[in-house]
């Protein structure tokens, strides 16, 4: 008998069962099990915890005087913010002590508001003439302050005059905005000026200007618009202008964030998609977006951070073994390759429902659905948390995206307690809270301990002149670009502006390569190293002193190394590399350096002439 057959038959048999057996376990992820993702270093940041020598000479003073008007309150404390974030020491001050402070030209008195009639003009009008410095924040009518301001005629009052146009280069980036543009509009004084050195004008109106008197100098902003977050760059950079030297700290981080990315990708067509290639969602995604993605990363310097939804459904349908059969393919193609490029997985959520219970605030037109109560949102979290751990294993969630930038008390709540070694949260700096927008600032959460706010300033593939103002002025204020785009408004006509995906691309790569040409000092890095820096940036302490010939910088607890700004109005730095770092020139001003500090110490000559 002919047994041969047979053991063909058999080894056949054996050989599919083996290769079945192969890819079933391909396809339940042992092999990803076995050998997951190395985990993601965390970057550590030197600082320097002794100061070690003190720096001589005279300290700058800056003093903010508010009064009762909305005006008033809203510019000082915009103003306060913009300084702390820059770490320029200031000081609130009483209408009475304004005949305490010493003329000079490192001391400057900021003004806010209409109610002229309170403050002591001869007391201040003398404190100018002898040296003193006088910065208006927010324009007023006046006439008997005409003089002093360096104005000849106040007429009446202008309303909605829109736009911007910069007559001196306040930082680089900051671009002209027409006026056409909606995002300063502007209520101004109608004045004829005289002797004034106009830096701003807004459709033919002067906006800021300059205008010295006796030995000192009068700064003058002639808007109502010095209320918004857009602005601390404004207020800071044009500070600057008063003083024969000026130095402004600047954290220098760059953070790019995917919202929904990775989550489920449907594997079916898309009229956007299909107009320019002949693939699926999944496909292109895998195939086009992400490869163009990580191009753009390699050649401009971009370090992303994605945050994970788990499902687009409206409830928590799912079982965990569903929400890991969702997101296998996302999270093994996206997730896995994303970490490879030393990027950071955030979360978004279970699904794309904001964390908000019935009675909470939230933009009804958005059509989001409400949780039932804390125990179903305390669910969704933790089984997301789970499927994130099934797949990486080695890696911890440190922060969070509010689906939308919408979230409630009850949803910090949830996220407080289900993160107790601490998370960040990481939603809107500019926007209105009106419709449930989280909108916030750089700091602890003051009500919920394990949460830290850490907002981001800028959004979106295609940059308007206002989206690139915006960015600018963050950079202006204290060193800081925070970005985020979501990889499905390709799909979206309204989202995509009705662009395909080639244009997408090109934009989205000429405004990273703007920011590395324009801020090449910032350092790329995902969100939980932002933060790590930023609260080192804000806990250090630095001490700048001023003469004529010199800037001494002295600092504890001090990142090294440190970057920041300097303005030189009198005189000019050496460029080139020293012993306590590097002084570069920034943009194409004259009077603007980036310095970077590799000790804790420095001397920084200032030598004489012009630039």
């Amino acid at each position: 008998m002919n047994k041969k057959p047979y053991g063909y038959l058999i080894g056949l048999f054996v050989v599919l069962f083996v290769t079945m057996g192969i890819v079933q376990l391909f396809r339940l992820d042992y092999p990803h099990r076995l050998i997951p993702s190395e985990k993601t270093k965390v970057r550590s940041f030197e600082t320097a915890n002794t100061k070690t020598t003190e720096a001589k000479g005279e300290a700058l003073r800056v003093y903010l005087l508010q009064n009762d008007s909305d005006l008033s309150k809203g510019v000082i404390e915009n103003f306060s913010y913009a300084l702390k974030y820059a770490k320029i020491d200031h000081q609130r001050i009483r209408t009475s002590d304004i005949k305490m402070l010493q003329p000079s030209d490192r001391t400057v008195l900021v003004l806010s508001g209409e109610h002229t009639k309170e403050w002591p003009y001869e007391t201040i009008r003398k404190f100018v003439q002898q040296g003193g410095r006088l910065y208006i924040a927010g324009r007023f009518i006046d006439p008997k302050w005409g003089d002093l301001v360096g104005v000849e005629r106040f007429g009446d009052f202008k309303e909605n005059v829109n736009g911007m146009t910069f007559k001196k280069d306040l930082f680089p980036g900051y671009i002209d905005l027409p006026k056409t543009s909606t995002l300063f509009v502007h209520s101004i004084a109608d004045v004829t000026l005289k002797d004034a050195d106009v830096k701003i004008e807004a459709d033919g109106n002067p906006i800021l200007w300059t205008h010295e008197y006796g030995k000192g100098e009068v700064l003058f902003w002639n808007t109502s618009s010095l209320l918004e977050k857009n602005s601390r760059g404004l207020l800071v950079q044009s500070l600057s202008l008063l003083f024969p030297t000026f130095v402004s700290q600047q954290v220098a981080v760059k953070l790019a964030h995917f919202d929904d990315f990775p989550a489920p990708v449907p594997d079916a067509s898309n009229p956007a998609i299909q107009k320019n290639y002949d693939l699926t969602v999944k496909d292109f995604f895998a195939e086009v977006w992400w490869k163009d993605m990580q191009r753009v990363a390699k050649e401009q310097d971009v370090i992303y951070s994605g945050f994970i939804i788990g499902s687009y459904k409206n409830a928590i349908y799912d079982t965990e073994k569903q929400l890991i059969e969702n997101i296998r393919f996302p999270m093994l193609n996206f997730g896995r390759g994303l970490l490879k490029m030393g990027g950071e997985l955030g979360l978004h959520g279970y699904n794309h429902q904001p964390l908000i219970i019935n009675g909470e605030t939230m933009d009804p037109s958005l059509g989001y659905i409400t949780w039932e109560n804390r125990k179903q949102m305390m669910k969704g979290i933790e089984e997301v948390k789970t499927a994130h751990q099934y797949f990486f294993p080695n890696e911890q969630l440190r922060s969070y995206v509010p689906p939308s930038n919408i979230i409630g008390p009850t949803g910090l709540s949830v996220l407080n307690e289900a993160f107790p070694d601490g998370l960040i949260i990481a939603s809107l700096y500019i926007g209105d809270p009106s419709k449930g927008s989280y909108i916030q600032e750089f700091e602890p959460d003051s009500t919920y301990k394990n949460l830290y706010n850490f907002p981001r300033i800028t959004s979106g593939y295609n940059e308007s002149p206002e989206d690139m103002f915006v960015l600018a002025d963050a950079v202006a204020n204290f060193g800081l670009v925070s970005h985020f785009i979501h990889p499905d408004d390709v799909l979206d006509e309204r989202r995509s502006k009705g662009q395909g995906w080639p244009t997408m691309e090109r934009s989205i790569e000429k405004m990273f390569k703007t920011i590395h040409t324009d801020y090449p000092y910032l350092e790329s890095m995902t969100q939980y190293d932002g933060y790590k820096k930023m609260k080192l940036y804000q806990e250090s302490k630095i001490d700048v002193r001023y003469s004529k010939t010199a800037i001494e910088i002295s600092g504890s607890q001090m990142l090294l190394p440190s970057k920041m700004v300097v303005r030189v109005n009198e005189g000019k730095l050496a460029t080139g590399s020293f012993a306590y770092g590097q002084v570069r020139k920034l943009g194409d001003a004259d009077d603007l350096y980036e310095v970077e500090l590799k000790k804790n110490f420095a001397r920084i000559p200032v030598l004489e002439g012009s630039q």
